[in-house]
């Protein structure tokens, strides 16, 4: 009977620091995600000077 509780513990000690990982990691994917778009926008608009705001291309 012990061994029942022990291992219902440990499983769901294990389905709770599954679900907090898995907010922590949802969250700081936003953030990487975020953070590499205004690094692609300046990319495009170096490479391409395409503006990011209207689309217009520049003539320079």
């Amino acid at each position: 009977m012990l061994h029942g509780y022990i291992l219902i513990s440990c499983l769901i000690l294990l389905l709770i620091g599954y679900s907090i990982g898995r907010r922590v990691g949802i969250k700081e994917g936003d953030k990487r995600a975020v953070n590499h778009a205004v690094i692609q926008l300046k990319l495009d608009y170096y490479n391409h000077k395409k503006c990011p705001i209207c689309s217009n291309h520049s003539e320079k």
